[in-house]
């Protein structure tokens, strides 16, 4: 998705997210907080919760393990979102430690209970439920690297000499979103893709490479000289931010 079309995809739902957010903002927040990037909570939860003293999971926490958690990911999104509004609304009623997807680890400096002020009706679960299966990804967009379609990129890549990065994706891919919540949101990582690079995100399910390239799997990166003409690697897998960083040298380098 380009940024253009990302930004009018928010734009046309922005009534309902922001009605959505106060419902959360007033019935959740007192425990519940917004986004924390993942190194913080790690960090957070190595040292026992005593750097944040987080009283619930996140919202960018509770987004993504629930959306991986809950359901059947690789269904249609409406009926996914379905689900999760079912196993919200069943938690908030029935509230059992057993039931819930939070690891046991991070689950046990939380309380017992889900946390929310007053009391809450089945529309606002729905608003809620909804503006949790969507905050993940809007986060991500908003605090990660620069993105772009791939004719943008062209563009861009041969105006600023700059090296075209694809990112190939499936939505349900747990490494993909793995390198999204911990590598494309890190500072160092948005410096040096910013700069040297163009980034790309495609649905390798739903979208063609250019220059015939197959599929590698997901996650992969496809590096692609500035003038769209050929590849300059392929790389599958996942990695963590010294690794990526690594790969982007490596390219830079080769380049001069």
């Amino acid at each position: 998705m380009t940024k253009t079309s990302i930004i009018l995809l928010l734009s046309t739902i922005s009534i309902f997210a922001n009605s959505a957010k106060d419902i959360f903002d007033s019935k959740c927040l007192s425990c519940h907080s917004h986004y924390i990037d993942k190194q913080k909570l790690n960090e957070n939860f190595d040292k026992n919760n005593t750097i944040l003293s987080l009283k619930a999971p996140t919202l960018n926490q509770l987004s993504f393990i629930l959306k991986d958690q809950v359901g059947d990911r690789m269904i249609d999104q409406e009926a996914h979102r379905m689900e999760l509004e079912e196993f919200i609304e069943e938690y908030i009623k029935n509230p059992d430690p057993k039931k819930s997807k939070i690891t046991k680890h991070i689950y046990k400096f939380f309380r017992d209970s889900p946390c929310f002020d007053g009391n809450i009706s089945d529309e606002e679960i729905e608003l809620i439920s909804n503006y949790i299966y969507d905050y993940g990804e809007e986060v991500i967009v908003k605090h990660s690297v620069e993105r772009f379609s791939y004719e943008e990129a062209l563009k861009k890549a041969q105006k600023e000499n700059k090296i075209i990065l694809i990112e190939g994706f499936i939505p349900y891919c747990r490494g993909c979103i793995k390198m999204d919540q911990e590598v494309m949101v890190n500072p160092k990582v948005k410096e040096r893709l910013n700069k040297n690079f163009v980034f790309v995100k495609k649905n390798a399910i739903l979208e063609k490479f250019p220059l015939g390239i197959k599929s590698l799997g997901t996650p992969a990166f496809y590096f692609i000289d500035a003038n769209g003409s050929k590849v300059l690697k392929k790389v599958q897998g996942t990695g963590n931010v010294e690794e990526f960083l690594e790969l982007l040298n490596s390219l830079i380098k080769k380049k001069r």
